[in-house]
């Protein structure tokens, strides 16, 4: 668990890669701080939460510690399945969207 979701954390960088492409190039400053700020909010905000249901909630007198990791973080496996159905419903902004652009 905990190597599938180190490895899934690299996609952590591609929300900066979208906001840069998606805002003209005189807002990406602010537009990257803006991601910046979401992103520590809810790292902050969702921290307790976590730890309230790892650490605080009585587990049962049968359930193992194993039970309670694995109850704590499933939100976050629903969350990169989540993203990475979202990320079907990206538009490419790139080099390649804009020869398509400049053909038509």
């Amino acid at each position: 668990m905990g190597i599938l979701l180190g490895i899934a954390s690299g996609a952590a960088m591609l929300p900066y890669s979208v906001i840069k492409e998606a805002n003209p190039p005189e807002l990406g400053g602010s537009a990257t701080g803006v991601i910046n700020f979401i992103n520590f909010t809810f790292s902050a905000l969702l921290g307790p939460v976590f730890g309230s249901r790892l650490v605080q909630e009585p587990s049962d007198a049968d359930a193992s510690a194993l039970a309670n990791y694995q109850a704590g973080f499933a939100p976050l496996l629903y969350g990169i399945a989540i993203a990475l159905a979202l990320t079907f419903f990206l538009k490419e902004t790139g080099p390649a969207a804009r020869k398509t652009d400049a053909l038509e």
